[in-house]
């Protein structure tokens, strides 16, 4: 004997159900798992704070995205002997477009490396921090490689806007061939990131070479842990579209896009 669900026979009947409706009406109800929806902050931010331009950029030409003028800021050699440049830049003024500049930078550049200081070196405008620096970016040569640490907290530059809170860094690359960056070389990194909203540590390594692909790394992958495993890989050489893999615990998803823009 067969037990089930039937519908009441009759010829009107036989033509007023369509098949889902009956399978609807007879049926146990289909349990529908909900999607998950994956949050991409740790793999955005981890991208944004590992761009590898904005601190170089910042140590050789500190004040290059400032409009400064002969008063603001005031800068006091240290050494300057036509092979050692080391000098202290003081803010306390208001530069030409009428921002204020706070707090002061160290910059020593030698033939043993570069470094930069910043101690609460601010630039402020009607009380809206613009760009913001307070720890170390050093760069030191070792044959044809660099090795560039940071330990700061900053925000304000190309990659992190002050609006999305203050970055804290403590990452350490390498950079090889030196004098291919910033056209054609490979980095590696480590460290961790702390944002406003969570703290991660990763590691990663990536080639470029912007004559074959502008738009992002040839080959990579950074690796971050924060809560869960997130893994960004991209594939510059294969397809140069700006769009890099994003997996999850081991899941792959449909990916991120223009996060080296």
């Amino acid at each position: 004997m067969t037990t089930g669900c039937f519908l009441p026979y009759s010829r009107t009947s036989m033509f007023r159900f369509s098949l889902p409706l009956a399978l609807i009406a007879c049926g146990s109800p289909t349990k529908v798992e909900p999607t998950t929806v994956l949050d991409p902050s740790p793999a955005l931010e981890a991208s944004a704070a590992v761009q590898l331009d904005a601190l170089i950029g910042l140590v050789e030409q500190p004040m290059s995205g400032f409009p400064t003028s002969p008063e603001c800021p005031s800068i006091t050699p240290l050494l300057d002997d036509g092979e050692v440049l080391h000098e202290r830049i003081i803010g306390d003024c208001e530069l030409s477009n009428g921002h204020l500049l706070s707090g002061s930078l160290e910059r020593y550049d030698g033939p043993d490396g570069t470094w930069l200081i910043g101690s609460d070196f601010q630039v402020v405008d009607d009380d809206q921090m613009i760009f913001g620096l307070d720890g170390a970016i050093e760069i030191t040569p070792t044959g044809s490689l660099w090795l560039v640490d940071a330990a700061a907290a900053l925000c304000g530059t190309h990659d992190w806007s002050c609006t999305d809170g203050v970055l804290a860094l403590d990452l350490s690359y390498t950079v090889f061939p030196a004098e291919g960056y910033p056209a054609d070389y490979d980095a590696t990194v480590s460290g961790t990131v702390v944002t406003e909203r969570a703290s991660m540590t990763l590691d990663g390594a990536w080639s470029v070479n912007i004559a074959q692909c502008p738009l992002e790394p040839l080959t990579g992958m950074l690796s971050i842990q924060q809560g869960e495993h997130h893994a960004i890989t991209h594939d510059g050489a294969l397809a140069c579209d700006g769009c890099a893999g994003w997996q999850v615990q081991g899941r792959a998803t449909d990916g991120l896009c223009g996060l080296t823009d």
